[in-house]
């Protein structure tokens, strides 16, 4: 009898050890104490009680210690870009724990915690941050979730701290990774509506309408994105795109031959109106701008892949001009342009080295590469690629 009672007691004592451990008044305790990591392992062991998980009170003291667990890491991580935030989705968990608790009652208070109504509308600066990481890792679907939590939060009232735009562009983004169009074009609209002066906006905005054929809202785009910033390189080269892309070559080689000469500090830009140079076949002056984009990003793919094209074209240009002068009896000439031509293809062949160096399986290349090396006579190069492609 002894002996049972005996376990009966330790049983007592093991359960209310447990009990005082994860109750949402040792949590709230250490809360108070703002030992907030504690509090979470504490709250978080209390939400996997039936008996807690179902009051309002849990989910508040929940998101009071998120909501101080993310806003005492990213205010180290904004003095000190070194440190390690360990919570990332403390933000987007104080939300949702506000929500739930608002759910379940919705005048829930406790002492010295706020309240969801207080808290919610001022949640969206951090959960924007967080949502941000996740576009930066490319995990554009978790992104996107939670930036729709800091649009919810952002506009339940007038934002005490305007994001002019900057939400909105990032929510856009997020949507136009996930191939949603219509709600892409919706929250770049917004960003406008809010105030960006991101001319980002504008351009992912008209690119967007471009693909679905919108002339009019382009061309309605490119002129308030030039009422906006007159100077910059990446609207004034989509407004030439524009003109090629109607059709009114002549208005976009006026327009392209009419940059000034910031443009060409922007690389991005240069390798944009590069491109149209490319469209309207006329690589010469493609090439001049694509070296200079080659100069800073030496291993851009698109960089490299079109100066290949372009060297390629002129090569093989200058080896038909250079045809037409030895059937014409200029020996001399013909010699002089074929020498020119084999200059060319060669640097088109290290081009199209370094493209397939990125991309090794791509055989388009490796066909390109096999025919320049025949045209120069490197026959060990020719055999070599035409094995890997045999082995494609």
């Amino acid at each position: 009898m002894k002996r049972i009672f005996t376990l009966a007691i330790i049983t007592f004592c093991i359960t209310i050890s447990f009990a005082q451990k994860v109750s949402p008044t040792r949590a709230y305790n250490l809360y108070y104490d703002k030992d907030f990591v504690k509090a979470k392992e504490c709250i978080d062991a209390c939400l996997a009680d039936e008996k807690f998980g179902s009051k309002a009170s849990t989910w508040l003291y929940k998101a009071n210690i998120e909501y101080q667990i993310a806003s005492s890491e990213y205010s180290a991580k904004q003095k000190d870009e070194s440190y390690v935030i360990a919570h990332p989705d403390a933000p987007q968990e104080a939300y949702k724990a506000f929500k739930k608790a608002q759910e379940i009652s919705k005048n829930v208070e406790a002492t010295d915690m706020m309240a969801p109504y207080e808290a919610m509308p001022r949640l969206y600066p951090l959960i924007f941050i967080e949502g941000v990481n996740e576009l930066i890792d490319n995990k554009f679907k978790a992104a996107n979730d939670i930036l729709a939590l800091a649009v919810e939060s952002y506009e339940m009232q007038k934002p005490e701290y305007p994001l002019n735009g900057e939400l909105y562009y990032y929510y856009a983004y997020s949507f136009e990774m996930l191939n949603d169009a219509a709600n892409a074009q919706k929250y770049y609209q917004k960003a406008i509506d809010d105030g960006s002066e991101n001319i980002n906006v504008y351009v992912r905005l008209i690119e967007s309408y471009k693909k679905q054929e919108e002339k009019s809202k382009v061309l309605e785009l490119i002129g308030k994105a030039k009422a906006k910033a007159p100077n910059d390189a990446n609207i004034l080269v989509a407004e030439a795109d524009y003109y090629f892309w109607i059709n009114d070559k002549k208005k976009g080689r006026d327009l392209l031959d009419k940059m000034p000469a910031s443009v060409y500090q922007v690389p991005e830009a240069v390798v944009n109106a590069a491109n149209l140079y490319i469209k309207d076949e006329d690589y010469v002056k493609a090439e001049s701008l694509l070296k200079r984009a080659y100069d800073r990003t030496p291993d851009n793919y698109v960089v490299v892949y079109n100066l290949g094209v372009c060297c390629d074209q002129i090569g093989n240009t200058k080896y038909m001009e250079a045809n037409k002068l030895d059937m014409d009896g200029n020996k001399a000439g013909a010699k002089s342009l074929k020498t020119e031509a084999d200059n060319y293809l060669s640097r088109a062949a290290t081009y199209f080295e370094k493209a397939l160096a990125q991309q090794p399986n791509d055989i388009t290349l490796m066909r390109k590469l096999k025919e320049i090396y025949l045209r120069l006579l490197q026959d060990e190069k020719a055999a070599a690629m035409d094995k890997k492609i045999n082995q494609q």
